[in-house]
């Protein structure tokens, strides 16, 4: 049991490494790869859809304290407006 943990643990860093430089050898391209399209429309563009549906639930939630605190805006802008714009207005590719 011991020996799989290890083996686990040792692979999950090597996954984490590999895609930190991943994502910096694309950072550095002006034009995205096919897995980076293909990962931002299978995983990050669902998730920031679900991200968008609740953020805009916890405004509307928090609205009555942002309204008490004057925070409208803000509250706004973090939980609703970033989101929506990482999903729908972001380039395809773009991390």
């Amino acid at each position: 049991m011991k020996k799989i943990m290890t083996i686990l643990i040792a692979t999950l860093l090597v996954l984490a490494l590999n895609s930190v430089s991943l994502a910096a050898i694309q950072g550095s391209s002006s034009t995205p790869s096919a897995g980076a399209v293909v990962s931002d429309v299978l995983v990050l563009r669902p998730l920031g859809f679900v991200g968008t549906v609740l953020g805009g639930a916890a405004f509307v939630v928090s609205l009555p304290v942002t309204l008490a605190t004057h925070e409208v805006d803000r509250s706004e802008t973090l939980l609703v407006q970033e989101p929506f714009d990482y999903t729908f207005e972001r380039p395809l590719g773009q991390i």
